[in-house]
């Protein structure tokens, strides 16, 4: 699967005209975080959190904590090298939260996922988060992706077929 959009075109902020001035100055912070990650610079990222952070997903829910999911963008970046991840839109809830859809790129190289060794295919993965801040920091992120397709994209589960799954 090829990259469906420019990898490193991420949304502007100040281009979206339904933020508020608040909501704006949030979606940079989660901007800034996302190039951070893009440029591997994990040592970084600390700057971004809330000491309070908590992480929701129950595709993982080993990671609710600050120090148990910082430890999923590492894995990522080294497994899946390069891992790109891009923000498509933003919207804005209030003064300390804003709604994320976002997509991340990846080759499977660096380690083996699931039992499967590297593939050398090319994946995206959508997702949709909420995310919350406090004292300008990312405080809580609540995110569900869609891991089925990264699944059968790197062959953990085997392709199906489009169907109608009402008949």
């Amino acid at each position: 699967m090829a990259w469906k959009e420019p990898i490193r075109e991420q949304i502007d902020p100040q281009t979206l005209p339904d933020l508020t001035d608040r909501q704006k100055f949030l979606a940079q912070i989660w901007i800034d975080n996302q190039e951070t990650l893009n440029r591997g610079e994990f040592d970084k990222m600390d700057r971004y959190f809330h000491k309070d952070f908590r992480y929701g997903n129950p595709n993982r829910p080993d990671l609710g904590t600050y120090d148990e999911w910082k430890t999923s963008p590492v894995a990522l970046y080294k497994t899946f090298f390069p891992a790109a991840y891009k923000t498509i839109d933003i919207v804005g809830k209030g003064d300390n939260e804003i709604w994320i859809y976002a997509t991340h790129y990846c080759k499977h190289v660096g380690g083996p996922y699931m039992g499967i060794q590297p593939t050398g295919k090319e994946f995206q993965v959508n997702w949709f988060s909420i995310v919350k801040f406090k004292d300008d920091k990312i405080v809580h992120i609540f995110s569900i992706s869609d891991v089925l397709s990264m699944l059968i994209d790197i062959g953990v589960l085997p392709e199906r077929q489009p169907v109608d799954p009402y008949k």
